[in-house]
């Protein structure tokens, strides 16, 4: 029998809701530019901005520290 196992990451979009995310489709992340830049495509509640291998992006609310901690602990 194979066992395949996928690692998820769960962050909150800035609607609340969850995701899960597979840390091998994370492609950079940045933190939220400061509020002078005021960057109309990025909401105020956003702290994290990932790009995913799909060319998308997502706004998180848990801060790029948190985020790259979170995807150390699911590769390990």
């Amino acid at each position: 029998m194979t066992l395949i196992v996928m690692l998820l990451v769960i962050l909150h979009r800035v609607d609340g809701g969850e995701v899960l995310v597979a840390p091998s489709h994370v492609t950079s992340m940045h933190s939220k530019a400061p509020s002078s830049a005021q960057n109309k495509l990025v909401t105020h509640e956003a702290r994290c901005i990932l790009w995913l291998a799909d060319g998308k992006q997502l706004l998180v609310l848990e801060p790029c520290e948190k985020v790259k901690q979170l995807i150390n602990e699911a590769v390990r």
